[in-house]
């Protein structure tokens, strides 16, 4: 790297608004928008924000890694109607797809992204993965439950027999609210399901 880009990027090193970027530079905004499109480029910044979030930009003099598409995102992808919004920069690195974003929707007890996290459902392939993933976290009893609902509502990839025992009489909750509504999918795996048919309607 040579002198002139290390400076640059020392300076710039933080997070900004094109506007604080721009005063931090001396520079018009249009200039200030051509140097980080180059910079990104060049794997020196990455951005978070748009639409009715204002963009930021994250500016390092270490190049950072390719972003891959995490949770938020893979959610987002697949779910037609409801999207969140991110509360957080959920990133990734290496294989990510609808099984292992599953396994952290559930992990977040969010009734809002649990909820649209059931259109992955229709996205899953790999059930044996999924199922060695939902052991490990210990949360294989509330994917077979948000299965059983998920299949009331909409055509999902059909799971083996052999993974839909219940051998539990404990019972779990998928976030606060320890509501048993679909009484019998509840009680099968003996799982508080918190959304009932018009939230599975809004979805």
């Amino acid at each position: 790297m040579d002198r002139k880009k290390y400076e640059l990027l020392w300076k710039l090193e933080g997070l900004h608004t094109v506007e604080t970027a721009a005063e931090k530079l001396g520079i018009t905004r249009q200039a200030t928008l051509n140097l980080l499109c180059r910079l990104k480029k060049e794997q020196h910044v990455t951005v978070s924000g748009g639409g009715r979030i204002k963009r930021i930009y994250k500016i390092t003099i270490r190049k950072q890694l390719p972003r891959v598409p995490g949770m938020f995102d893979i959610i987002n992808k697949y779910s037609p109607h409801m999207k969140l919004n991110p509360w957080y920069d959920h990133q990734v690195h290496g294989r990510y797809g609808p099984e292992e974003a599953l396994i952290d929707a559930i992990q977040t007890e969010n009734f809002r992204v649990i909820l649209a996290s059931l259109h992955l459902f229709k996205h899953i392939k790999n059930w044996p993965r999924l199922y060695r993933m939902a052991k490990e976290k210990n949360c294989w009893q509330k994917v077979g439950a948000l299965y059983d609902v998920a299949r009331l509502f909409m055509r999902v990839h059909q799971i083996g027999s052999r993974y839909l025992k219940v051998i539990t009489k404990k019972w779990v909750a998928l976030t606060q609210l320890r509501k048993k509504n679909f009484p019998e999918i509840a009680g099968r795996w003996k799982v508080y399901i918190p959304f009932n048919e018009h939230d599975m309607v809004e979805l």
